[in-house]
Formats: C-alpha cells, structure tokens, sequence
C-alpha cells in the first residue's frame, strides 16, 4: 500500500516537472521567428490521399483540399484507392473531371498506397492527407511556407475532433487541445516525434535519400517521425493550421485504435532506441522520449491498481 502512494506522489511530482518545462519551452518557442517562404516563392505541393472503404467521408475530403488556398498551378492531388469495397473509388473517380488524379490498387494497407503515390507526385512538397480528414482553406499555405528552412523535413498541423457529439468523443476533444499544446512545446525542442496521418507535409527530398513510408508498419507516421529524427532534421508544427478527424465513438473502436498507437509506438521506439537517452538527440533524447514512457507507465500502474482495488472492495460487499 506505501509503494503505491508512493508511486503515486512520485507520478504528479514527475507531471508537475514535465508540465511546467513544456509551458515554459512553449512560451519560449512562440518568440522565436521563423524563415517561410512568401507568396510568390511557395513550392509544387502534391496531396497523396490513400482511402480504403471510405465511401462515407471521401467527397468531403476531396472538397476540403480542392477549396484549399493555394495556387492551383502549384497543386497535385493523387487519390488512391487501396482495394477498397464499396463505392470509394466510384465516388472518387467523380472528381477526375475537378483534375484530381485518381489511382486504383490492390490492398496492401496504407504505407503501400502512400508509396504507390510516392512514384507519381511532381510536387517537391508532399502531402500525406487521411480521406475522414477535412482541412481549413488556409491550412496547407501556412503550414507549407515552413519549408524555406533546408533543414525542415516535415511541418504538422493543429488536429483537432471533427464535430464531436457522443461523451467518448468530447473527451477525445480534449485529449486533442492538450495535444495541441505538447506539439507546438515539442516544436520548440525539435522533439516531435508523431506527424499525425490525417494531414502531414514532408519534403519529397526525404523520401528519395531516405526511403518510402515503411509498409506494415502499424504507425507509419510514427514511424516516418522518428526517422526524420534520427538523421538530424527538424520537424515544424503550426498550430493555426486546423485540420479536422473523425474520432470512434465506440468504446472498441477507440479500444482498437489505442491499442495500435501503442503497439506501434513501442515497436518504433525499440527500432529507434538508439536515440532514447542519447544526448545527441537533444530534449528528445534526453526528456521527451523517457517522460512519455514514465507516463505511460505510471498510468497503466495506477489505473490497474485502482480496478483491482475497486474489484476486492465489490466483492467484500456481496
């Protein structure tokens, strides 16, 4: 029973720490100026949106990023369809006419759609964009501008709940705004080490000295961050740049989801543990990295701890 308290009181000691040093790099971060590009200097930008049994949401999405604000001449648009079921590919071959350049492939989840995608795209900026994502018209300008600094590989945006309606998705809600803190506090660290799928920019340079989205992976995007990591470059984040997902409004869907981002997040961690408490890597390595885990530690202890008590304390009654 004392170690748990103690555990307990060890854990809040160890949030406070890690709370007041990412307020005070996020304060930090946001005085700092950066290098972007102007209106006249942004770049071709190709939109690579692979899609599998996304009937429901693929027009929206397709509507979002064709009403961007962005130079049409400068913008690509690649869909692929990833073996999908129903009417995805149906619905997104209507946009063919819009000049949206619509792929059909068999499944082979979606790192393989993305590179598929890779082999087509002109832009020298990529887009790595959900099709249950919608975007803010000025959300791809700004986050692209970032890319005038050489030394930017990718730039994530503020992702926030579409439309939350159930209590499990409120919750997500908030769970994303606290999201939104840590990423632009991680920025200010160049310690981002998830780029969100839903809609995430890289540099196509990356990709051809580095190697494709690495397929099978569970988090691809989890993965492709910590690799951008793990050879120096930097990761940016804009916040202003609103982009919308449908979370689960299921227990088990949300079940499922977690289990994966957890699962991939390990498997990556160990892939790339090279950089965990690795002062070459900086607060990532040194910080970021062993809170997250610490934290994820605590929580399952605590949480564990807690059912079971609760449990004993049922059956005592009865």
């Amino acid at each position: 029973m004392e170690i748990i308290k103690f555990l307990i009181y060890l854990s809040v000691y160890i949030g406070l720490i890690a709370t007041s040093f990412y307020l005070l790099s996020f304060f930090s971060g946001s005085r700092k100026k950066k290098l972007l590009y102007k209106d006249s200097e942004l770049p071709r930008v190709s939109v690579m949106m692979p899609a599998f049994n996304e009937e429901d949401s693929v027009e929206r999405t397709l509507n979002s990023i064709l009403n961007v604000d962005y130079p049409k001449d400068k913008l690509e648009i690649i869909f692929v369809d990833d073996g999908s079921r129903d009417k995805t590919l149906e619905k997104a071959k209507k946009y063919e006419s819009k000049g949206v350049r619509v792929f059909h492939k068999k499944n082979s989840g979606k790192g393989g759609a993305l590179n598929f995608a890779l082999k087509k795209v002109t832009g020298e900026i990529v887009v790595s964009m959900d099709a249950d994502s919608f975007v803010d018209k000025k959300s791809l300008k700004q986050m692209v501008r970032y890319f005038k600094n050489p030394k930017v590989m990718c730039v994530s945006p503020g992702i926030t709940i579409y439309q939350p309606k159930s209590v499990l998705q409120r919750i997500q809600y908030m769970e994303y705004l606290m999201g939104l803190f840590l990423r632009k506090a991680f920025a200010s660290l160049n310690a981002i080490h998830i780029t969100p799928g839903a809609f995430s920019v890289y540099r196509k340079e990356f990709f051809d000295k580095y190697g494709g989205y690495e397929e099978g992976n569970l988090t691809e995007d989890l993965e492709m961050a910590l690799r951008i990591q793990y050879y120096h470059y930097i990761i940016e984040n804009s916040p202003e740049s609103v982009v919308y997902t449908i979370a689960p409004s299921k227990f088990y869907d949300l079940l499922k989801q977690r289990r994966r981002w957890y699962s991939g997040l390990m498997k990556n961690t160990w892939k790339y543990r090279k950089m965990v408490l690795n002062p070459e890597y900086g607060d990532l390595g040194v910080f970021v990295f062993p809170i997250a885990w610490i934290s994820i530690f605590f929580s399952v202890l605590i949480a564990t701890y807690f059912f079971f008590k609760s449990l004993s304390e049922a059956r005592e009654e009865i």
